[in-house]
Order: structure tokens, then C-alpha cells, then sequence
């Protein structure tokens, strides 16, 4: 049997959608600095949104990520960037951005987060 051949695309992230929390945080503690939204199309937070462009799996559980992302009150360009994530199972991930920064999260069910996540819809209209 061949071995899979890196990089190659993939459509989405294999990541549970949801709410992330920053590693070190609990969940029940969660704010808008450590809260994501992750859903099929992208990953946001209170300021901004990140819209995935092109995901290509780079090896085992390494995902090459080329997003746009536009901040809420910015009336600019989205700006591009690409992001590698790093996933621990389908609920942790660590993400790695070619300038530099590092951020590591993992999936908070609903029910675990403070108001006012707790409450919020956050399920995705199926694709059309």
C-alpha cells in the first residue's frame, strides 16, 4: 500500500465545529480574548473573521492553512495570511502563523461556557 502523498487539498479542517477557548483557559472562564467560533468555512472571534481560501493537509494531522481575514470595524481589504494548524484528535489545535504567532485551543461545548455563548445558536445551515 502507496503512502499518502503530502501536501494535498482537503475541503475542511477535520475539526469538530464549535467554540475554541485558549488552552489556558477553563471554559467556564471563557471571554472575548480567548473565545473562537470555528465553522466549516472559517474561524472568528469578537473583532474578526478568517475566512479559509485553500486548506491543504501538509502531513499527518498538519493542515497548511490560506485565509482571509477582515476585522469588524475595519472598513480595509481583508489581509491574507497562512496559518498552520497543528490538530491533537478532532477538538485541539495548535496554530502556528508565518509571522510568528503561536495560539493553542481546545473545543468548549456550549453548555461549559459562560453567558453569553452559552445560549447562542451557533449551528450552520447545511450546505445547498
Amino acid at each position: 500500500m502507496q503512502a499518502p502523498a503530502f501536501p494535498r487539498p482537503v475541503a475542511t479542517l477535520p475539526l469538530r465545529p464549535g467554540y475554541y477557548v485558549a488552552s489556558d483557559t477553563p471554559c467556564r472562564r471563557a471571554s472575548n480574548a480567548t473565545v473562537s467560533l470555528l465553522r466549516r468555512g472559517g474561524i472568528g472571534g469578537a473583532r474578526d473573521f478568517c475566512e479559509f481560501q485553500k486548506i491543504e493537509q501538509a502531513a499527518p494531522g498538519t493542515y497548511r492553512v490560506t485565509q482571509a481575514c477582515k476585522d469588524f470595524q475595519d472598513s480595509g481589504p481583508a489581509q491574507s495570511s497562512v496559518v498552520t494548524y497543528t490538530l491533537s484528535g478532532t477538538e485541539r489545535f495548535t496554530a502556528r502563523h508565518a509571522h510568528g504567532w503561536v495560539h493553542s485551543a481546545r473545543r468548549c461545548a456550549a453548555s461549559t461556557m459562560p453567558p453569553p455563548w452559552r445560549d447562542n445558536d451557533i449551528r450552520e445551515e447545511p450546505p445547498g
